[in-house]
């Protein structure tokens, strides 16, 4: 299976995430998955107006145009990763 959880805990990618995580109490993996929403969203927000957090990016070279929504995007697949593990470890809890 591929998926980020079974990966992470198998030590593929975001194995040193899962790692930090699975030692950590409820809270504090309940307040990482509520950090990661709201990056996310900020990262959702920047590519539907790039110009609210970058005043001048119409003045930016048009390659830096595209790679900056296309970096957000990955932080955000990245993140939603994370967010599926930090999940993960809460269900094998039991909660």
């Amino acid at each position: 299976m591929n998926d980020p959880y079974n990966v992470a805990k198998q030590g593929g990618k975001h194995s040193g995430f899962y790692n930090e995580y699975s030692k950590k109490p409820d809270s504090q993996i309940q307040k990482g998955i509520k950090n990661i929403n709201k990056q996310i969203s900020e990262r959702q927000n920047k590519i539907e107006d790039p110009k609210k957090s970058i005043p001048d990016f119409d003045k930016l070279d048009p390659r830096q145009q595209k790679a900056l929504p296309d970096k957000w995007q990955r932080d955000i697949n990245r993140q939603i990763e994370q967010k599926t593990i930090l999940e993960s470890i809460l269900k094998e809890r039991g909660l």
